[in-house]
């Protein structure tokens, strides 16, 4: 039994990877037999890690037709992007309220270790250290079902960064941002950390955005 959970585990950690940065395409159906073989492991373990990730809107399951990695497209992250601004402002603005010493700590830590890294050279390890960060930022809210929905909404979101292969601006100073956004959360001004979060969210967004709707307008589809 716990070999098989931990089949499972591994499963579910295996192909979320490969939703997440496009390894399986949007729209795509995915095979269990083919997943199985290139993950060396049982149908059983693939299917229920599937079967979990569905429940995590990773993996859209089709009673009659099996799973699918899904779809992407301009329309669905607008509503994604709105919808995590709402979600992560007021998780947000609970852990302002609520952050002791250890929250502040944790903050001024990851967030001079996300600014000193080098993006280019060590891109996998940014990826950790941005999640790490904004984890940090919203921690403190005493509300797990705000903090999971806020992880799946980040989860969702950079699935849609990776399968756009996107690069933000080349005048943006996203480490600034980073650092106002700590700062104003330090000092206990709600309103000005919501907004200067929600803002970093939308530059990301709307260039985001402008690269799908420009993929839909000359045909390349976003959307099976």
């Amino acid at each position: 039994m716990d070999s098989h959970r931990s089949l499972t585990s591994l499963a579910h950690h295996r192909i979320r990877e490969m939703v997440l940065s496009g390894e399986l395409p949007p729209g795509s159906r995915i095979q269990i037999d083919a997943l199985r073989k290139r993950l060396e492991m049982g149908a059983s373990p693939v299917r229920e890690a599937l079967s979990i990730l569905s429940s995590e809107q990773l993996v859209v399951r089709n009673e009659q037709r099996g799973f699918w990695a899904p779809k992407i497209s301009a329309e669905d992250f607008a509503i994604l992007l709105d919808t995590r601004c709402r979600v992560e402002g007021i998780a947000f603005a609970d852990a302002i309220g609520h952050g002791g010493a250890a929250w502040e700590e944790q903050i001024v830590l990851l967030q001079y270790r996300l600014n000193t890294m080098d993006r280019a050279a060590n891109a996998d390890m940014w990826e950790v250290a941005h999640r790490d960060f904004h984890q940090a930022l919203i921690a403190a809210c005493p509300s797990g079902y705000l903090l999971k929905f806020c992880s799946q909404l980040y989860d969702l979101a950079v699935r849609y960064r990776n399968v756009a292969s996107l690069a933000a601006y080349p005048e943006r100073q996203v480490n600034n941002e980073h650092s106002q956004i700590a700062e104003a959360a330090l000092a206990r001004d709600t309103a000005r950390a919501v907004d200067l979060l929600v803002d970093h969210y939308r530059k990301t967004g709307d260039f985001l955005y402008a690269q799908l709707a420009e993929r839909e307008g000359t045909g390349i589809k976003t959307a099976v």
